[in-house]
């Protein structure tokens, strides 16, 4: 039977949309008489408002990184936030009830907390009655995505799972499926090959420099320390046009430096690289993983992503330099030990969830699917179904 399932984010092109975008990309092949909408709840709630949130808290993380640690899951924050939280629920909730008779979806599929606090909420107060799936795009949960009405949280690690069992979630409700990514980083190209397409020197040692979606961090600090190094770069500067513009002028006629603005081909630029140096967004660290690409993690936000470069750092996948004058010697004692390099290959190709989409549709599909006859589907082999026709 088919079926409609509503996924919800906010910020576009953000890792949670791009994590929308992988469960629906496996849909498509799962079950691909279902439909799948995605949409920026946020915006669509407050046209308004919501741009000027989005780019608050970006000036936030430029300018006074420090008032987003305070704020961050912060009990107190929490507490006296709460009233404000539920306001802003109530006053949403009409136009949610008009996404939800626009769309008609038989489930909710939220990749950001604030859109499932606002559904949880509805479910609360009894107003609708739809399975509600959370994806947490981070090695770490905070408190904004706690609900009891949530029906399925698809979570990055069994450290989430005891989180949020000790916080009341039952483990029945609770699938470890890993940070869903693009079927496109199941595709592989050897290094010579993704050198080649990207117009760089095929047998040179290649870092590969991000800054996440937005382009942020010390992008042009840590090429001045690195540009002495006998290597060669590519700068994925994201949607910071003004770092792009600047970076492309610089380099125009360095044949050593690459540099790229927002890009959908982030797998052929891990492919070619031999270290990534990254902030360590939860969906950048996840495709890291999958290709095994070793990780040097600098400028975390505080929060979310200073969780995940401690989890990154527990796992052997990636070391941390906080001061990017530190960054040449760190590369450099890279370069001069392979095996250590090797070794952080190794353990992120040992921890990498590369086909944690499709877990995660299957997932959905089976919720969304229990009360419908017949109800027994064998999906076993729709896992190596994908990975044949993705790598086709």
């Amino acid at each position: 039977m088919s079926k409609r399932i509503l996924f919800l984010y906010i910020s576009p092109s953000s890792g949670h949309q791009h994590a929308a975008e992988a469960v629906r990309e496996a849909f498509s092949l799962l079950s691909p008489t279902w439909e799948t909408f995605g949409i920026d709840s946020f915006t669509y709630a407050y046209p308004t408002i919501g741009r000027l949130i989005a780019r608050t808290y970006l000036e936030v993380l430029r300018r006074t990184p420090l008032l987003w640690d305070f704020l961050y899951d912060n009990p107190d924050v929490e507490t006296a936030t709460r009233e404000i939280r539920e306001l802003l629920n109530v006053m949403s909730g009409p136009k949610m009830k008009a996404l939800l008779r626009r769309y008609s979806p038989d489930a909710l599929v939220c990749t950001q907390a604030v859109p499932c606090s606002v559904f949880a909420a509805e479910k609360r107060a009894g107003k609708i009655h739809l399975p509600l799936i959370a994806i947490v795009t981070d090695f770490a949960v905070h408190s904004y995505w706690i609900y009891p009405e949530v029906d399925l949280y698809c979570v990055a690690s069994e450290d989430i799972c005891k989180q949020l069992i000790r916080h009341g979630i039952p483990a029945s409700k609770i699938a470890v499926t890993g940070i869903p990514i693009s079927p496109k980083f199941l595709r592989r190209h050897s290094k010579v090959q993704a050198r080649w397409h990207l117009g760089l020197d095929p047998q040179r040692s290649t870092i590969l420099l991000m800054g996440g979606s937005q382009g942020l961090g010390p992008i042009q600090d840590m090429l001045d320390a690195l540009h002495q190094q006998p290597l060669q770069f590519i700068l994925a500067t994201g949607l910071n046009r003004d770092l792009f513009r600047s970076l492309k002028k610089r380099y125009a006629r360095d044949k050593r430096v690459c540099v790229t603005g927002y890009s959908k081909s982030v797998n052929l630029f891990m492919d070619a690289a031999d270290l990534l140096v990254t902030k360590p967004g939860g969906m950048t660290s996840s495709e890291a993983l999958a290709k095994g690409l070793p990780m040097l993690l600098t400028s975390p936000i505080p929060g979310q992503e200073e969780r995940n470069a401690r989890y990154l750092l527990d796992q052997g996948v990636a070391l941390r330099v906080d001061d990017p004058a530190d960054i040449a010697e760190a590369v450099k004692t890279l370069f001069l030990h392979p095996q250590r390099l090797r070794k952080m290959t190794e353990n992120a190709l040992a921890r990498a969830r590369p086909h944690a989409a499709m877990e995660v549709a299957q997932r959905i599909f089976e919720l969304t699917s229990q009360n419908d006859a017949p109800a027994a589907v064998d999906l076993g082999p729709v896992k190596r179904n994908m990975l044949e026709s993705v790598v086709e």
